[in-house]
């Protein structure tokens, strides 16, 4: 943490993006430019932004001169003359080189200078006495700026694997995983990936997209049902469900959207509230025709009768019931407050049933929507309940569809090679759970989310009702 940086560029939007992260992180910065006042006013911006920072500004030569570290982010045309500008402040130094050869207008298409990359022109000019290492050139300026997590890995080459060992350390500092990928040679790849990327923010109205490096397989520790890695999609953009639309199809076009393919195994996470309104399932309180109970449940709720009639109609006991509230034991089977019944997000003077049969609709979209991708997916239908003895709602199962809810592990071994005797994992609940915290509750419209990563937790026979507890085991009754 006590080296020292110097952003040369660093006025200009890459630059200031670097040095804004390094700042947060704690290191000791120096903004380099041509003129030294605009270094100083940049340097002065960012003490403004990351209080307390140890940074000021100065001409890129005094700029290279006051540092351990030196970065290279101006843009291609100025990267001659700043490199023989710092060339002799920078001998013994790490110089990491940003520069990708962009040549405007045709920004979008390859042009490797006829020396293989940027990075390797940088080293012929400065001299053997440099340790040159090429790394950031594909990440957004537009990203590095803002105060979002980055979701960019970093290739770093170099000739020098304890140079390139030190700059993986700083894209850890800024936010990126880093990945070694060998000699300076190879920073060709990473530098006409920029206009690949390039074309992809044009093309799909990206602000700024990235890579990431994966291992090109989804493994579960030991072939279990866990996997090492799980990633989770939100789609944005479906449109407000209406009575009756065919949501596989919304789903697909929204899947279109956000430029997301799905893949076999994907679980496809549906809120409760869009298949009801899919479904039909949507009620006017003003048909509805309170008897004398919900009258008088009503009246000690402090609810509206008609709602509270609702309530009766789909439920098998009722269990308790306070201010405001009332616990029942749905006709599912589900022990949840008012039915699950809900007029959140919908239009005035109406309400959300539960879907009829959820593992029945979960099964469908399962279907529908593998015949439009081809692949063979899992569907969890998921609701927002409250738990016994917890404060928030929390995302459940409610209807399930191609994965197994529940995943017993009694008599598998454990560390110790002991057989575990009780434990069952309420899977379908964990992923309902992870995905719900994706969707929000407000006024996101993130209705439907993509899980994937789990291949081992296939079930053509699943259904819901493996989640709940027989009624002479429910100890909180």
């Amino acid at each position: 943490m006590n080296k020292t940086i110097a952003v040369i560029g660093g006025t200009g939007p890459m630059g200031t993006g670097l040095a804004y992260r390094w700042a947060l992180a704690g290191y000791t910065l120096v903004i380099g430019s041509r003129v030294g006042a605009r270094a100083e006013k940049s340097a002065a911006e960012l003490l403004e932004r990351v209080p307390g920072v140890k940074v000021t500004g100065r001409e890129n030569s005094i700029a290279v001169a006051k540092a351990d570290i030196v970065v290279l982010t101006v843009p291609y045309k100025h990267h001659q003359s700043t490199l023989e500008t710092v060339r002799e402040a920078v001998q013994g130094k790490i110089f990491v080189d940003a520069t990708v050869p962009l040549r405007p207008p045709k920004v979008g298409r390859v042009q490797l200078p006829e020396s293989g990359c940027a990075a390797i022109e940088a080293q012929q000019l400065l001299g053997d006495g440099v340790n040159v290492v090429a790394a950031f050139q594909n990440v957004s300026a537009h990203i590095l700026n803002s105060d979002h997590p980055i979701d960019c890995d970093i290739l770093i080459s170099g000739n020098k694997v304890a140079a390139r060992d030190i700059v993986l350390k700083l894209v850890q500092a800024a936010g990126m995983r880093g990945w070694h990928v060998g000699p300076l040679e190879n920073s060709a790849a990473a530098e006409a990936l920029t206009s690949v990327l390039i074309q992809i923010n044009k093309k799909y109205k990206y602000p700024g997209a990235g890579i990431r490096i994966t291992s090109g397989s989804a493994s579960s520790t030991h072939d279990s049902y866990a996997p090492d890695r799980v990633e989770m999609f939100a789609l944005k953009g479906l449109p407000l469900v209406e009575p009756y639309q065919d949501l596989s199809e919304l789903i697909a076009q929204a899947l279109k959207a956000n430029n997301i393919t799905l893949m076999d195994d994907d679980v496809v996470v549906v809120a409760q509230k869009v298949i009801s309104k899919a479904e039909g399932r949507v009620v006017s309180l003003a048909d509805v025709i309170p008897s004398d109970e919900s009258i008088r449940r009503g009246r000690e709720t402090d609810k509206d009768p008609a709602l509270v009639q609702l309530i009766l109609d789909e439920s098998n006991e009722i269990l308790r019931q306070e201010n405001g509230v009332i616990i029942v034991e749905h006709k599912l089977g589900f022990v949840m407050a008012n039915a699950g019944i809900d007029q959140s997000n919908a239009s005035t003077g109406q309400a959300v049933l539960l879907p009829k049969n959820p593992d029945a609709s979960a099964e469908r979209l399962a279907s529908e929507l593998g015949k439009l991708s081809g692949r063979r997916l899992g569907v969890i239908v998921i609701d927002s309940i409250g738990r016994a003895w917890r404060n928030g709602t929390v995302g459940h199962a409610l209807g399930v569809s191609g994965l197994k809810p529940v995943i017993d592990l009694r008599g598998t071994l454990d560390l110790f090679d002991r057989p575990m005797q009780v434990s069952e994992v309420g899977l379908a609940d964990e992923i309902a759970a992870a995905a719900s915290s994706l969707m929000g509750q407000g006024n996101e419209a993130k209705p439907v989310v993509i899980v994937r990563g789990f291949t081992a937790i296939s079930d053509n026979q699943a259904s819901v009702q493996t989640l709940l507890r027989n009624k002479s085991l429910d100890l909180f009754r």
